[in-house]
């Protein structure tokens, strides 16, 4: 048995869909589904083998490995990592406190990021959970992603979406999160390894033939607006290219230079590499 795990997103819903509705055939994989900080742990304490994760939590862990051609990634607008509010705007954020919920990672530290590089001094407060209006309670803004972001749109003032934000201070696409395994069962089950990356390929390849039937299953069952489904799923990429790699790596640079992580390298799972991916990630 092979235990992977799922974000519990809509954006994680898309590329799972032909594995959860039996287009295709899987045999002794168990699906998990948490937040990506909670998958995180999961993998940590070995009650995970594959699964995704805030790409930031990539580089808190060391026994990790990429699978290549995965993440979730946009180049522009988001639409699903906001920060919202009930009456300020970016301009006046300086000196005001912004809540994040504990549940993300990424999008955690690439809020901080976009604010160090403004210059824009905030007091970052955790929260539990993501009920916004308790958020705005104990702050000035939240910090939402996934369906709550999704379901916030229109009934409160989105400040930004830091999709956008990171498109404009550095023009590359945003890698919120990587498909990683433990680098322990990798090594001891490295068939069983390369046989879930085929799945979820695959699983990952049907999705993006049939998005727009996807789009409308996922906003039924997700309570979104079918048509607003389908714009959300086209902004978001589950590929893994050379813009992917320069995107990540620089990522991690501001990371590192605001204190959050130390000095990471990029650790695929080797046996899983193709020759042309091998060029992209060692130019």
């Amino acid at each position: 048995m092979v235990y992977l795990g799922k974000i519990a997103f809509a954006n994680c819903d898309f590329p799972y869909y032909a594995i959860e509705h039996g287009n295709l055939v899987t045999d002794d994989i168990d699906i998990i589904e948490g937040h990506p900080v909670e998958l995180a742990r999961r993998l940590q304490r070995g009650e995970l083998d594959v699964s995704p994760i805030s790409s930031i939590m990539f580089a808190k862990q060391d026994d990790l490995l990429i699978l290549p051609g995965l993440s979730i990634t946009s180049n522009d607008f988001t639409k699903s990592v906001l920060i919202c509010s009930n009456d300020i705007e970016m301009s006046d954020f300086e000196g005001k406190t912004l809540c994040i919920p504990e549940t993300t990672a990424s999008s955690a530290t690439l809020v901080k990021i976009i604010l160090w590089l403004r210059g824009v001094n905030v007091k970052i407060r955790q929260c539990d959970g993501s009920d916004i209006e308790k958020m705005l309670q104990q702050g000035d803004a939240a910090l939402l992603i996934g369906d709550s972001a999704i379901h916030a749109i229109g009934k409160y003032r989105i400040i930004a979406d830091l999709g956008n934000e990171w498109k404009k201070l550095t023009g590359k696409k945003m890698v919120y999160a990587l498909w990683v395994v433990r680098g322990d069962f990798a090594r001891n089950y490295p068939e069983k390894v390369k046989y879930v990356h085929n799945i979820l390929l695959e699983s990952r390849d049907f999705a993006y033939k049939n998005i727009n039937d996807i789009a409308s299953h996922i906003g039924r069952q997700k309570n979104i607006d079918c048509n607003f489904m389908k714009e959300y799923l086209h902004t978001l990429n589950y590929d893994f290219d050379k813009e992917t790699v320069e995107s990540l790596n620089l990522f991690f640079k501001y990371a590192r230079e605001c204190g959050i992580i130390r000095d990471v390298k990029l650790r695929f799972l080797d046996n899983l590499i193709t020759d042309e991916f091998k060029g992209i990630i060692n130019e």
